[in-house]
């Protein structure tokens, strides 16, 4: 339309029979990666190639289906998700009400995947599972990788384990402030933000992960990619770091406790 083409004078234009563009537009017929830049082409498009072509490249991938990805068990994805991190060198993270996997304790994890198996019908191989998890923690920690996570306050209040658990994880939180492959901020909620609509993942600049109840979606488009990047960067705007995130973590730690002892 902003070409100013009709379907058949577009077909003309590119060598094709007049049909071959409804049949695309009407999502009969997937286009190649030549069918694209020929109609980018004619279109005075090309800006557009580049999303157009990682849209094709992973339109099966896309969505991927929980119940499918856990049908041999969680320790499966989770081995997948480990090898992702493994040839990644940078990775963002921002996290709305749990603490990312890479950070968990053993029974943090433990907990998070027993509710997911009863809950959702997964497979429920525990051990292993908490075991893949326990080797993203180690190539966190291993230096090589530069990982920046945000979190909401309310991460470090969250009822998504019991008491005695969060306690520990905590804990294990005000560690990782030490490690300098590892900027942890968190977003204080007395901050004002843009509302946050959903958890995110970003590996290198490669693609953004989100995870709903029911699947994972994949997000390979370069422009949609920028638009978690922009977010992203809008979070870690309004974040705190270093020994004032340090001293939330420690403040929950203790109103914790202190509910603890008067519950």
């Amino acid at each position: 339309m902003d070409a100013r083409l009709t379907g058949r004078a577009l077909a003309a234009l590119a060598g094709w029979h007049f049909t071959k563009i409804s049949k695309i537009e009407h999502g009969h017929t997937m286009p190649t990666e030549v069918d694209l830049e020929l109609w980018c082409f004619h279109c005075r498009a090309q800006s557009e190639l580049p999303d157009l072509i990682a849209t094709v490249r992973t339109i099966e991938k896309m969505y991927a289906e929980i119940r499918r990805l856990m049908r041999s068990g969680t320790a499966r994805y989770q081995r997948e998700l480990l090898d992702e991190r493994a040839k990644s060198h940078r990775l963002r993270t921002f996290q709305i009400s749990l603490i990312p996997g890479d950070l968990q304790t053993r029974e943090y994890t433990t907990e998070i995947l027993t509710d997911a198996a009863r809950m959702l019908g997964h497979p429920a191989d525990i051990e292993a599972s908490v075991a893949s998890r326990a080797e993203r923690a180690r190539l966190m920690r291993s230096g090589k990788r530069l990982y920046h996570i945000l979190l909401c306050e309310n991460v470090l209040r969250s009822g998504v384990v019991s008491p005695a658990t969060m306690r520990g994880q905590l804990t294990h939180l005000t560690t990782l402030f030490s490690l300098p492959s590892v900027h942890l901020g968190i977003i204080p909620n007395r901050a004002r933000f843009y509302m946050p609509m959903c958890a995110f993942w970003i590996f290198d600049d490669r693609h953004a992960e989100v995870e709903t109840f029911s699947a994972i979606i994949k997000i390979t488009q370069p422009r949609e990619i920028g638009v978690y990047a922009k977010i992203f960067d809008h979070y870690a705007g309004t974040a705190l770091y270093g020994q004032e995130a340090r001293a939330l973590v420690m403040k929950a730690l203790h109103d914790l406790e202190q509910h603890g002892e008067t519950s």
